[in-house]
């Protein structure tokens, strides 16, 4: 059965025309230089949209007039897009410069020269949160941790509503260092740290002692279907009496990725509905050929946005046993949306809802089965690297699957 898609529509670049309307208005553009001595004729609309963003005109005569030395235009216009946007005052609605597209499409593809980590805008506090360090990567050589919260890069501050822009900056050519200062328990720790080329993998799986499948998803991009898929096939070879997927610190990814994980795992019907600010209401729907074996689903405050569509469904269709603490709360989807300078933007263009109709949106999902992981042991070792007989939540899912097969 082939499924209904969200497709993310193209933003256009649209050029103001002259034309010629009932409803005209002749004016002088004095404050553009190159139309000091042109008149021209626009729609009254069109002159009402203009005068919106005659400010923004002015401040540049008004630099470019003033300013005591040369000006750089096109980062004037860069800066003004991005302010723009971050006036939205969404956390999740940004403004992406070519070098920002560049570094957003390396790490969707899995592979990008930088630090080797993933981050989360935790909008809650305002900042940058680490919720991954990739095995073998310079950020996990240099000591940082997920939980981690990144405040200064190269000695700049970033909140979460810079994230991308302090992304771009973590990112750069091989072997060049770069400065990233964390706050980790109320102490303030600095990493010299040296870019190189992280490979990434986006999900991993094992067969755990007492024959219980386990596969951790990293993030919902890249190679995660696959490898997920691949993990499937595994257990059915083993005959596994039960599974555990993990989401935790999975801060999401693409929809699209997560409905098809779904469709392996979850009966037919709908895995999350969307809703715009028109009220249209789009769903994503999946086939009646899946893997059914107990489930057991890890997930924490890092666990986002994509995590959560998938941890809802299982709920929803009561097809498996959530365990841990509170997920994070990102019930909004976004669009990436391209131009032809290779530019872009994200932004947010619609809310999400559980196959019940519940949005979990700054509210989150409570476990079924509440457990607290060791803060000691989470500080030493980090969660993704978490000796397994340290890590309780995990063996509380392992004991759920255990004892459901007694």
């Amino acid at each position: 059965m082939r499924r209904n898609r969200v497709i993310a529509a193209l933003l256009a670049a649209a050029m103001m025309c002259v034309i010629s309307a009932p409803a005209t208005a002749e004016i002088n553009l004095p404050m553009f230089k190159s139309l000091q001595s042109d008149t021209v004729t626009i729609s009254r609309e069109e002159y009402e949209e203009l005068m919106e963003y005659q400010k923004l005109a002015t401040l540049m005569e008004l630099v470019e007039t003033y300013y005591y030395e040369d000006v750089d235009k096109e980062a004037m216009l860069e800066g003004a897009a991005a302010g723009l946007l971050m006036g939205v005052g969404d956390v999740y609605t940004n403004y992406f410069t070519k070098e920002d597209m560049d570094a957003f499409n390396e790490e969707t593809e899995g592979e990008y020269a930088g630090i080797g980590c993933q981050l989360l805008a935790d909008s809650s506090d305002a900042t940058i949160t680490v919720t991954r360090v990739f095995k073998g990567s310079p950020a996990e050589e240099a000591g940082m941790r997920a939980g981690d919260k990144i405040v200064y890069v190269n000695d700049v501050y970033y909140s979460a509503y810079e994230m991308d822009e302090a992304v771009s900056v973590m990112r750069g050519t091989p072997g060049e260092t770069v400065k990233v200062t964390v706050v980790r328990n109320l102490e303030t720790i600095d990493f010299e740290i040296t870019r190189k080329v992280v490979s990434i993998n986006y999900a991993e799986y094992q067969i755990l002692d007492g024959n219980i499948g386990y596969v951790m998803v990293y993030d919902f991009l890249g190679n995660a279907y696959d490898c997920f898929a691949e993990a499937i096939d595994a257990f059915q070879a083993a005959g596994v009496k039960g599974m555990i997927i993990d989401l935790r610190n999975n801060g999401g990814g693409l929809v699209d990725t997560c409905v098809d994980m779904a469709d392996l795992i979850l009966p037919e019907g709908v895995v999350v509905s969307t809703k715009d600010k028109a009220g249209n209401v789009q769903e994503e729907r999946i086939d009646d050929e899946y893997y059914d074996v107990p489930m057991v689903v890890l997930v924490n405050e890092y666990s986002a946005s994509a995590s959560e569509i998938l941890a809802g469904a299982i709920r929803d269709y009561e097809a498996g046993t959530l365990v841990g603490t509170k997920t994070f709360g990102k019930g909004v989807v976004q669009s990436v949306i391209s131009f032809p300078d290779g530019s872009g933007m994200k932004v947010t263009i619609a809310r999400y809802y559980t196959p019940s109709g519940e949005c979990i949106h700054e509210i989150g999902i409570e476990p079924d089965v509440v457990v607290e992981l060791d803060e000691d042991a989470v500080t030493r070792y980090g969660i993704n690297n978490l000796p397994h007989e340290q890590d309780a939540q995990l063996q509380r899912a392992i004991e759920i699957l255990s004892e459901g097969q007694e």
